[in-house]
Formats: C-alpha cells, structure tokens, sequence
C-alpha cells in the first residue's frame, strides 16, 4: 500500500475515532447512542471500508468506495432524489437567485464542442460578435470537444469581471477566431417573448420556472394588458417544453390568473412541516380573460402546477399533449463541505384531491400526466423532425443561406426549390432517415436470411421495406412548412434576436400556435352568440 493510501486510510479511521469519542464525551447518552441502529451501521460500514482497503486484492481509493457507498444508498429511492456535488448546488443557487455570471449564451452539445443557440441582445458575447449557430470549439486552454454539456457549461460560467478567452467556428465562413469575454452578471430570462397574435390574442412564452419567471410574466401582463392601447381579446400561455423550477413560481404565477381563495396547489408529505395547502390572493390580473394553456409531454413539475390548477379551476384550456406527468415536490439539505441532497418530500395535488402521482407511484418517478382539453399533433415531436434536428443540418443549411432565407417569403420557402436543395445539402452530408417500421422490417428480413426462409418470403418482405423507405423519404416535402418556418427561424434569430424570430416567424406562421389562437376566436363567438 502506498504512503498516499496510507495516509488516507489513517485520516479517515483518525475521523471515525473522534466521532466515537466525542458520543462518549457527551455523558450519560452514549450508551444510548452507540445501541441505536444507525450508529451500528455506521460502524459497520467504517469497518467494510477498512476490510476492503486491507484484505481486497486490487487498492481503491477511500474517496472511490465512500463514493460508491453514497451514491448506492440512493438506489431505493425515486430518480429526482440524489447527492449533489458542490458545483452542482451552485447552478442551482443561480437558479434560486434569479442570476448567474457568464458570457451570455444558450447553448446545446455539438460534436465539436458546444452549438450557441440564442445570444443575449444585452449580454458579453452579443458585444464581441457571437451568433447563434457558432461553435465554441475551446475555452482558455480546455478543449469541449466530447464534453458533457453540464462540464462545458461550468466552464464557461465563472465569477463576474474575470476573462474567458473562447474559440469560436463560424459555419457560414468556414473560419475559427479567437475572442476574449468577460463575465457579466444577468438576470435569467424566462419570458423570451409576450406578444400579439395576429387574431389579438396575448401570447406569452415561458421557458422556466426559476427565480423571478412569475415578476416576467406579470410583466407581460402590465405591459400588453393592463397598459395596452390595444386590448387583447385572448391569451395563450406557452408552457411547452417547459422542465418547471421553483414550487413557488409555479403558484405565483397561477396566482395572476385566479381570483381570491381559489385552490391552485395543495402537498402530501411525510412530514407536517411539509404539508401545504394554496389558494389564489388578490385577483385575476387579466380579468378573466379567456384562456389556453399550451403543453406537451415536456411539460413538467412546476408547469403541471400552473396548467392543472387553472384546468381543475375551469380557467382555462389546455391545448397540446399529455404532460410529463412529474407531481413531486424536491428539497436540499446542504453539507457544511458544500454537498448536499437532493431528496423528493411531496407529492402535490390540485382541487378535488386530483394527484398526478398516485401514492405508491412515486419510485415509478413520472404519473398520468394532464390530459389536455384539446390534442393537437406536435409536429416538432415528429420522429423525423427530430431526428433532422438532432443533426444541426438546418442550422448548417440556414447558415449557408441566411440572407436569401430572410429575403425569401414563408410560401416561397416552402417550394420545392428550397426543399431540394435541402435535401441535396441533407444527401452531402450523409443525412439519412429510417423510421421505426423500416428499422423493423429491415431486421425481420435480416432474421429470415439467417433461418432460411424461402425467396419468396425474402422478395416479400424486400419490397416492404422499398416501399417503407419510399414513405420515409416522402415525409421531407410532407414536413415543408414545419421546416420551412424553421429555416426562417434560425436565420431571422441570427440576423435579429429572438425576440424579431417570435414576432416576425413563430407568430405568424406556427400552426399549433395559431390553432390555439383560433380556438380562443372560436370559443369567444360561441359565448357571444349565446348572450
């Protein structure tokens, strides 16, 4: 064994010595103490450490076995529930605070390092140039090529005021530069856009529900409501996509819609402590204005809370997908080292004791879901769509062509032209697509070779599969206005922001969005021909 090993070895029976010695130091309740199971097993688990590390035939590290012995503890327990390192209670005292320092960018794994997807109008790296669509291939000296999105991000992010020298690939002219960022604080933003349909519907987008998402919303609100010349006739609240955050955002922000004493959210827990019961204060800040919630299976935990709570209060519509189905509440307990936990301490539930999470549901880790009042087909959920977004070939096309694209109209987009071009930029760079019942067929047909099966089951099967491939193949002009309006997203959120990408693209031209749109139209002349 090695000095290290030794030395190791030695701090660590030196601190389980000391506990025991200040338990007995503590008077006439050790005894008591030391009887009680925990403090066995304790015992026991300061004895396995030491058996391994003298008798076992390969050396591990003390810090390795204390490792697995942590981590192990949580495999009984529910998948949100788990020990969290130091670096990651940081982020999530960000997320508490409302604020991080970095360069101000959002950003996606890329095979060569991280994808900028958005860039703060107002941010560090807007000043020196970035864009959406660049690649940040180095940060100082370390490579992000292969890392974890989580480790490269924690990289870029850093105390407020000091440098971070990144190299940037710019797709569009096949060049790498080097720039050096300082770090600023800033606000999250949780609302990257609230605005008018084209039917005078509200439309608020909210990405999360971290520290300050509801005081955005209400912001929307006052702004495009409450001081609006024009009075919107509807409003549509995006919660697509949206992971959830903070249990208190979440009822903060069904509290804008609900009126006084309204349930919104109630919790079922272990303890009493963590036992609550949630009703609306103050008013309805939109006056009861006709409502839809949009979701979709990645609407979770926080989002569920707002959509069920205004669904349960008949205040409003949901449109879209089933939700995740996620109805348990997290706490953190932190170590005096930095580490802590993260342990799941309720399920919440909404009027008329309706649980997302049944009560011996909650190691399955995800419910039912809310089933919306209204399903409308995610196209962006579509298998082909997201395989052709997983490959960054629309971001690559629209770089390659962002000024034509923004010249370009929503209809010419969507003309053959465009999508052969496309699909001639998709065939040069080895884009191929095979759909669930071609993958299928392909190995039915793999497996009746092996058997021997006879040719003609073996020629059957063979145009199956041509003619599933055919299908497959169709489905890139079947999508055009899905993939039209996303060309154009992509180059309008370069060339101009997010914001001008909302209300220059998505606004006008999203089908689901102006289905939701139309529904409220709809709803509201029904209501007005009974009157």
């Amino acid at each position: 064994m090695n000095p290290q090993s030794l030395a190791d070895r030695r701090d660590f029976i030196t601190s389980a010595i000391l506990i025991i010695v200040l338990v007995f130091l503590s008077g006439g309740m050790g005894a008591y103490v030391l009887s009680d199971p925990g403090i066995r097993d304790s015992n026991l688990l300061v004895k396995s450490i030491e058996a391994i590390q003298t008798a076992y035939i390969d050396e591990i590290p003390t810090e390795e076995l204390i490792e697995s012995a942590k981590n192990g503890m949580f495999e009984s327990l529910d998948r949100y529930s788990s020990y969290v390192k130091t670096d990651d209670l940081n982020r999530m005292e960000e997320e508490l605070s409302g604020e991080y320092a970095g360069i101000g960018v959002t950003i996606t794994w890329h095979e060569m390092g991280l994808l900028v997807m958005s860039v703060r109008e107002d941010g560090p790296s807007y000043k020196v140039g970035l864009l959406p669509g660049d690649i940040i291939i180095k940060a100082d000296t370390v490579s992000l090529t292969g890392l974890k999105i989580s480790e490269s991000g924690n990289i870029l992010r850093g105390e407020e005021g000091t440098d971070v020298q990144i190299a940037i690939y710019h797709p569009m002219s096949d060049d790498t530069i080097e720039v050096i960022i300082t770090r600023e604080k800033m606000s999250l933003i949780h609302v990257p856009y609230a605005g008018l349909t084209l039917d005078s519907m509200l439309y608020i987008r909210l990405w999360d529900f971290e520290a300050g998402a509801s005081d955005q919303v209400q912001a929307a609100i006052d702004s495009l409501f409450i001081n609006s010349q024009i009075k919107p006739q509807g409003l549509v609240l995006d919660l697509r996509g949206n992971p959830g955050g903070l249990f208190r955002e979440a009822y903060e922000v069904a509290n804008l819609f609900l009126e006084d004493g309204e349930f919104i959210v109630g919790t079922d827990a272990r303890s009493h402590w963590n036992e609550v019961e949630i009703r609306a204060e103050g008013e309805d800040k939109t006056n009861n204005l006709p409502m839809i919630v949009m979701v979709d299976r990645g609407s979770a935990s926080s989002s569920e809370i707002v959509a069920g709570a205004l669904q349960q209060a008949d205040r409003a519509f949901l449109v879209g997908d089933t939700t995740f189905g996620k109805g348990l509440v997290q706490g953190y307990v932190t170590f005096p080292g930095g580490d802590g936990l993260r342990l799941t301490i309720s399920r919440y539930y909404f009027n008329n004791n309706l649980f997302i999470n049944e009560f011996d549901s909650t190691l399955l880790g995800t419910g039912s879901g809310l089933i919306p009042d209204y399903y409308y087909h995610q196209i962006r959920r579509n298998d082909y769509i997201r395989t052709l977004e997983n490959s960054f070939l629309l971001q690559s096309f629209s770089d390659k062509n962002n000024e034509e694209i923004i010249n370009s109209t929503y209809e010419n987009m969507q003309s053959d032209t465009w999508m052969n071009r496309l699909e001639e930029f998709l065939i040069q760079n080895e884009f191929h697509y095979y759909s669930p019942t071609t993958l299928e067929v392909e190995q039915i047909l793999f497996d009746a070779k092996f058997e021997n099966y006879s040719n003609k089951t073996l020629i059957v099967l063979d145009k199956f599969i041509s003619q599933s491939i055919y299908i497959d193949n169709k489905l890139h002009y079947e999508m055009s206005d899905y993939i039209a309006m996303r060309l154009m997203q992509i180059a309008w959120q370069r060339e101009y922001g997010t914001f001008r990408s909302y209300s220059d693209v998505i606004i006008k031209y999203s089908g689901d969005i102006k289905y939701a749109a139309n529904l409220l139209k709809h709803n509201l002349e029904e209501a007005t021909e009974h009157e």
